[in-house]
């Protein structure tokens, strides 16, 4: 059996202790740069022998079982070994690029907190610290799930720290009057209570961008080094009202006119007035029409009073010429009765003559005024007509 074969053979044992011997045989610095020193052939070799069983017992862990997750297949197994021990050859060369391409291939087979902490190492190396503190987060979630990996989580406390030292944050300090913010870092929208507590970003040049409504756009470029803590105050002036064309800024104010009197009410039109007179002139006839009919039929009744009152004068007394003298005392209500229908008879005729003339002049005067009265249809038309006296003739005077 060979010595590969012999490794694999042996119980699982945790990518840690892979990350933990090349930490402590490659001599990382503190940065998290690989400080390779000059040493005597047989260090050399035996630097190279704890790589290569370093490697294998990485192998070994990736092809052992795991009860959380689904046993992989041989092909896939197969390519994880490659691929992660192309990732330490790429380490090994300081191309680090290439060696998280590579770890992000084993990780897809079998995720581990040892591979998560190197794919973190790469990020770093590559100054993305931003990334490599997801990582590190990634890693230290898979351990609080119960995953084994004292070495890694020995390592992994430390390690984060010192990243998140040196990751720089950015916050802005937006006006709270502003409504409506929108705000962005290098195109990517932030919500304005995030930004105000600071958000971790990547070491380099950003482009920061803020909007509000009825606000003028805040935009800056800044360039933020390791372990920068920037507070960035955000002016958002109130946008300028649009200038009219052909004004100036520096016109003279327009004079201002004196209150000119307010123009008297307009006259009513006459076709108002003929309205109001036809009116009145209907409600005229029509009680004029009334009264006379109204007290028509009280002659009548009065009428009627007479001829039974007389009836009864003359059958109580016929022949007698003063049927009603004083000292008859039999006919003397009937006398009274006759004289009350008389006088109502007399007043209710009075009074129905007056209302039929009322009634009369009411109706002529609606007609004159119907006829004679101009309109404003018939003023644009030139139709009129004119009422006309003179010595010994009456008539209307007709323009057409």
């Amino acid at each position: 059996m060979s010595r590969a074969s012999g490794i694999l053979a042996q119980p699982e044992h945790s990518l840690g202790r892979l990350l933990d011997s090349a930490k402590l045989q490659g001599g990382l610095s503190r940065s998290g740069r690989r400080s390779w020193k000059l040493a005597p052939p047989l260090g050399f070799y035996m630097t190279l022998r704890t790589r290569l069983l370093a490697s294998l017992i990485a192998c070994a862990a990736l092809v052992a079982p795991h009860s959380a997750q689904a046993e992989a297949t041989a092909a896939e197994i197969s390519a994880a070994k490659n691929a992660f021990e192309s990732a330490l050859v790429a380490e090994g060369e300081q191309r680090w690029a290439d060696a998280g391409l590579k770890l992000r291939e084993a990780i897809a087979v079998k995720d581990t907190p040892g591979l998560r902490f190197h794919l973190a190492h790469c990020e770093t190396e590559l100054g993305h610290l931003l990334e490599a503190s997801f990582e590190y987060d990634r890693a230290l979630e898979l351990l609080r799930r119960g995953a084994k990996a004292p070495d890694v989580q020995k390592l992994l406390g430390p390690a984060r720290a010192e990243l998140m030292q040196r990751l720089p944050r950015l916050g802005l300090e937006i006006p709270a009057d502003a409504p409506a913010v929108r705000a962005s870092i290098d195109g990517l929208p932030y919500p304005p209570s995030e930004l105000a507590l600071g958000v971790p970003l990547n070491p380099g040049p950003h482009e920061v961008r803020v909007q509000a409504t009825g606000r003028q756009t805040f935009e800056r470029a800044l360039n933020l080094k390791e372990g920068q803590r920037l507070a960035l105050p955000v002016a958002l002036p109130l946008t300028a009202p649009a200038e009219q064309p052909g004004e100036s800024v520096s016109a003279a104010p327009p004079p201002v006119n004196p209150p000119r009197p307010a123009p008297p009410p307009p006259a009513p039109s006459s076709s108002s007035s003929k309205v109001y007179l036809m009116i009145g002139e209907s409600v005229l006839t029509a009680a004029g029409l009334g009264i006379g009919i109204g007290y028509a039929v009280a002659r009548g009744a009065a009428t009627e009073r007479i001829e039974s009152a007389q009836g009864l004068i003359d059958s109580a007394a016929p022949g007698n010429a003063q049927p009603c003298d004083p000292s008859d005392a039999e006919l003397s209500g009937a006398c009274s009765d006759l004289d009350a229908a008389i006088q109502d008879h007399d007043r209710a005729a009075r009074i129905s003559r007056i209302g039929f003339v009322t009634a009369g002049v009411g109706a002529a005067a609606l007609l004159t005024t119907w006829l004679v009265f101009p309109s404003q249809r018939a003023q644009a038309a030139g139709f009129s007509i004119q009422p006309m006296a003179g010595l010994g003739r009456l008539g209307v005077f007709g323009r057409f």
